[in-house]
C-alpha cells in the first residue's frame, strides 16, 4: 500500500517541486504546467495561460486560486503553446516563440544561476551571488512588498483586467523634471488627472515597505515626503499584498487574506472619484454618478451618440447621424441640428490639451444654446450659470459628479435627419411594403404553377449591412477663402509627394490662426465621394503626435487640406540644419514620439492607416519641439480586416522597404522599415545616404547609413562612434538598445520586423532587445 501511495505521489511531487536555484541550461515549455517557484511556494515564474489559449512569460501568486499575474516579459506579444523560456549555457535569458523571432529578457554573459525569491522578485545571479538582473527593475502594472519605483520607471495598466493583459491607456510615473508622481491617460494627453504634490524634490522614489506594508515617497536623502497608503493593521504575513495601476486608471493598494480569502480587497485608492479619470468612458462617452455616491459610476454615450461596442460602453461612442455642418451648402442651423441638455454635468478642461474653444461671459442658457447651434466648429458647450464655454472635439471627459458639476448644464449638438429625407423615406417604405405584398402574391402563384421557382427565390443575395456613419466636425473652406488666406499661394513652405504646402493666416472664431495649406496635386482621378471619405478618416485621428487637420476645400477640381502650422518646421531641418546637432535627450524623446504616433495609426485608430512615406521631411515640430507625423491618410487606407494590399511603389528611395520593389504584399511593416531608417538617422545624426565618404579608412562603406551601422554592429564597434560625444557615451546602453531596435526594423524579411507596439516597448526599455540578424 505504501508503495502504491509513493508511486501516485510522484507526479504531484514533480510538478510542484520548489526550485531554490535554477541552473544554466534550464528551460520551461509553454503548455506543460511547469514553473520555477519560490521556496515559500507563494510565487511562481513560467508561462501564464491566457483565455485566448496563448501564454505570457510572467510571475504570479501561485497559492491564490486565480493565480494573479504581477509581472510579464511579453504582455503585448503572447506566445503559442510549445514556446520556451531558456536560461542558456552562455547566461542569456531568452524566449523562443513557436514560428517567431527569439527575443531576449536579459542578454548578459556573466549569469551563473537564477532564483525566484520569496518576495516575488525573479533574479539572475553571477558566481558571487550578485544580482545581474531583477524583475523588480522592470515592473509592468504592479509593485510588490519591498519593491521600489525609481525615476525613469513606469507602471502601465492592463487593457482589460484579467482578460487582456496588454498595455492599457493609463500610466504612473515619477516626473524627472520636478519629482511629482503622476497618473495620466498617456495615449490622450501629457496632463495628469492625479498627482502627489511632491514637486520640487530630487531623487524621488516610491517605496512599498516590506515590514509595515506602508506605501510612501521619499526624496534623495530618504526623507518621507508623501504618505500614499498607511501601514496595515495586524500582521502583514496574514495577507498577500500588491500595489496596482488598474485598467480604470486608479492607483491602489490591495490585500488578499491567506486564510479563507476569495478576492483582492482595496485598502487604498489614489483616485476617490473615478469619473475624474481621463477618458474613463472613452471618446464621446459620459461618466455618470448617482447622487452623493461618487465611487460608483456608469458609462453611457452622450446624447446622439452610439456605443462602438454595446457590451463594453467604456470603449467610447460615435455620432449616430453624422453631417458636415460647415459645408458651404449646409442649411440653416435650426433645420439641421438640435441641442440636447444634460443637467448637472460638465466637460472640465483643467489640465487637458483639448482646450476650450471659446468662452462667452454674462449670458444665459438660451443664448448659449444659440451660440452652440450657430457654430459649425463646436459640438458641445457647458453653461455654468453665467458663462457659456464652447468645447473643442473630441470630448473625452464628460461627467456628472455631485457636487463638482452641480448647477452646470452640458449642451450637446446633435444633427437632425432632413424632413425632406424623412418624407422620402416614408414614401419609399410604403412603396416597398406594397411591392413586397404584390411580390408575395406573384411568388405564391409562380410556386403553385412552377415549383422550380422556389429555388430561384432562395438565390437572392441579401442586402449589404449599412455601415456605421463617421463623425466629422471640420471647417469646409471655399477656394477663394484659402487663396486670400495664403495671399494668392505665395508663401511656399515646402513641397511633398502629394502636393505643395503654403503658409497662411485664417480668421477662426475671431482669432488670427497660422495655418499650413496643402494643395493636393494627385487626386485628379479621385471622385468627390472618395476624397470626402479620405478626409473623414483623417479627421477621426486624434493623437498628440499627429499633425491636426483643421479643415478642407472640395470645390470643383480644387482639393486642399488645412492643417495647424508647426512653428519649428521639419525634423530634417532640425537634425541636419545649420543649428548644430540637437541634444541626445531631445533626439531620444523625438524617436519615442514618432513611434507612438505610428503605433496609433497602425493599431489604435478605428481604421488602420499605413503611412507609406515615413521620413524626416514628414515629421514636423511644434512650438515646444514635440514631434508630429504629417501626410498620414494620404496614401492607401486599409480597414482592419484588410491587412494586405498590392500597390504601386510609394515612398522615398532610401526609406522604402524591399517589398515595394518586389510586387510583394504590402503591410504596415513597410512603415516599420522606414521608421527604422529614420531612427538610425536621428540617433546617429546622419542622413540615410551621404554623397561623400564620412570616416577615414572605410573605403566608402559609410556612405549608406544602414550598411555602415550593420557593419559597426557586426564588428562590435558601436562605441567608437560616440567617444567624441560625452552625452551619448554616458548613455551608451540606451544608444546601443535603440540601434538594435533600428536594425530589427530594417530587416529585409517583413515577418521578422517587430510590430509598432513591440518597437515602442523596446524603445521604452519595457522589454529587452535581442541582437538582430546582421549577416
Amino acid at each position: 500500500m505504501a508503495t502504491k501511495f509513493f508511486v501516485l505521489f510522484l507526479p504531484f511531487l514533480f510538478c510542484s517541486f520548489v526550485h531554490s536555484s535554477i541552473e544554466l541550461g534550464s528551460s520551461i515549455v509553454a503548455g506543460t504546467n511547469s514553473s520555477w517557484r519560490s521556496s515559500s511556494g507563494d510565487y511562481a515564474f513560467g508561462f501564464y495561460h491566457l483565455r485566448s489559449g496563448r501564454y505570457l512569460v510572467g510571475i504570479w501568486f501561485d497559492k491564490i486560486p486565480n493565480k494573479t499575474l504581477v509581472w510579464s516579459a511579453n504582455r503585448d506579444k503572447p506566445v503559442e503553446i510549445g514556446s520556451t523560456v531558456n536560461l542558456t549555457q552562455s547566461g542569456q535569458f531568452v524566449v523562443q516563440p513557436v514560428n517567431d523571432v527569439l527575443f531576449s529578457i536579459h542578454d548578459g554573459t556573466n549569469t551563473t544561476s537564477a532564483v525566484m525569491l520569496d518576495d516575488g522578485n525573479f533574479v539572475l545571479r553571477d558566481s558571487l551571488s550578485n544580482y545581474l538582473w531583477k524583475s523588480f527593475d522592470s515592473p509592468t502594472d504592479t509593485l510588490l512588498l519591498g519593491q521600489t519605483m525609481q525615476v525613469g520607471q513606469k507602471l502601465f495598466s492592463n487593457t482589460e483586467g484579467s482578460v487582456d493583459y496588454s498595455t492599457g491607456q493609463y500610466s504612473l510615473e515619477i516626473q524627472q523634471s520636478d519629482g511629482n508622481i503622476l497618473l495620466k491617460a498617456y495615449r490622450y494627453t501629457d496632463s495628469a488627472y492625479w498627482w502627489s504634490d511632491t514637486a520640487g524634490n530630487e531623487g524621488v522614489r516610491i517605496i512599498f515597505n516590506n515590514t509595515t506594508a506602508a506605501l510612501y515617497a521619499v526624496n534623495r536623502t530618504n526623507q518621507i515626503i508623501h504618505n500614499l497608503a498607511t501601514a496595515d493593521i495586524g500582521a502583514i504575513e496574514d495577507n498577500y499584498h500588491r500595489v496596482l495601476v488598474n485598467d480604470q486608471g486608479n492607483f491602489q493598494k490591495l490585500i488578499y487574506p491567506k486564510k479563507n480569502g476569495s478576492e483582492w480587497i482595496a485598502m487604498w485608492n489614489a483616485v476617490t472619484k473615478p469619473c475624474t479619470v481621463t477618458a474613463l468612458c472613452g471618446v464621446y462617452g459620459f461618466c455618470d454618478t448617482t447622487g452623493s455616491d461618487t465611487k460608483n459610476y456608469t458609462c453611457e454615450c452622450l446624447p446622439g451618440y452610439t456605443p462602438f461596442d454595446p457590451t463594453a460602453p467604456s470603449k467610447g461612442c460615435y455620432l449616430s447621424q453624422a453631417k458636415n455642418l460647415c459645408a458651404a451648402n449646409s442649411s440653416a442651423p435650426d433645420n439641421t441640428v438640435e441641442v440636447k441638455e444634460v443637467q448637472d454635468a460638465d466637460i472640465p478642461s483643467k489640465g487637458f490639451f483639448f482646450f476650450d474653444l471659446q468662452g462667452i461671459d454674462n449670458t444665459d442658457l438660451e443664448n448659449c444654446k444659440r451660440e452652440l447651434r450657430d457654430d459649425c466648429l463646436s459640438m458641445a458647450a457647458v453653461f455654468n450659470g453665467s458663462t457659456c464655454i464652447k468645447k473643442r472635439f473630441p470630448i473625452i471627459n464628460a461627467i456628472r459628479l455631485t457636487p463638482d458639476t452641480s448647477n452646470h448644464v452640458m449642451l450637446i449638438k446633435v444633427p437632425l435627419v432632413d424632413n425632406e429625407k424623412d418624407s422620402s423615406l416614408v414614401v419609399l417604405t410604403v412603396a416597398l411594403i406594397l411591392c413586397s405584398l404584390l411580390a408575395v402574391l406573384f411568388a405564391a402563384t409562380a410556386i403553385y404553377h412552377h415549383p422550380f421557382c422556389l429555388y430561384l427565390i432562395h438565390k437572392r443575395t441579401p442586402p449589404k449591412p449599412k455601415p456605421k456613419p463617421m463623425d466629422i466636425n471640420l471647417k469646409a473652406f471655399s477656394f477663394q477663402q484659402l487663396r486670400e488666406a495664403t495671399n494668392g499661394f505665395k508663401d511656399k513652405l515646402g513641397r511633398g509627394a502629394y502636393g505643395t504646402v503654403y503658409g497662411g493666416i485664417l480668421n477662426l472664431e475671431g482669432q488670427q490662426v497660422e495655418v499650413a495649406v496643402k494643395q493636393l496635386e494627385q487626386v485628379e482621378d479621385q471622385g468627390e465621394k472618395e476624397f470626402v471619405t479620405e478626409v473623414q478618416v483623417i479627421a477621426l485621428t486624434h493623437h498628440k503626435n499627429l499633425v491636426g487637420l483643421l479643415g478642407f476645400c472640395n470645390e470643383q477640381n480644387h482639393r486642399l487640406l488645412v492643417y495647424e502650422k508647426m512653428e519649428n518646421g521639419t525634423l530634417s531641418n532640425f537634425l541636419f540644419g545649420e543649428g548644430g546637432k540637437p541634444s541626445w535627450e531631445s533626439r531620444v524623446r523625438i524617436v519615442l514620439e514618432i513611434a507612438r504616433g505610428l503605433l496609433y495609426l497602425h493599431e489604435e485608430c478605428d481604421q488602420q492607416i499605413i503611412h507609406c512615406d515615413i521620413k524626416p521631411q514628414n515629421v514636423l515640430l511644434d512650438s515646444s519641439y514635440t514631434a508630429k507625423i504629417s501626410d498620414f491618410g494620404l496614401a492607401k487606407l486599409l480597414m482592419k480586416d484588410k491587412t494586405r494590399t498590392n500597390a504601386d511603389a510609394r515612398g522615398t528611395m532610401g526609406y522604402m522597404a524591399p517589398e515595394w520593389l518586389k510586387n510583394a504584399p504590402v503591410t504596415s511593416k513597410v512603415d516599420i522599415y522606414s521608421f527604422g531608417v529614420m531612427l538610425l538617422e536621428i540617433i546617429f545624426c546622419r542622413r540615410h545616404i551621404e554623397l561623400h565618404q564620412i570616416e577615414e579608412g572605410t573605403n566608402g562603406d559609410d556612405m549608406i547609413l544602414i550598411d555602415w551601422v550593420l557593419c559597426l554592429a557586426k564588428e562590435n564597434t558601436l562605441r567608437n562612434t560616440v567617444i567624441h560625444d560625452p552625452e551619448v557615451e554616458s548613455d551608451f546602453k540606451r544608444f546601443e538598445r535603440m540601434t538594435m531596435v533600428g536594425l530589427w526594423c530594417i530587416n529585409p524579411n517583413p515577418t521578422l520586423r517587430p510590430s509598432m507596439k513591440m518597437v515602442v516597448h523596446m524603445l521604452e526599455g519595457n522589454i529587452e532587445v535581442g541582437v538582430p540578424p546582421i549577416n
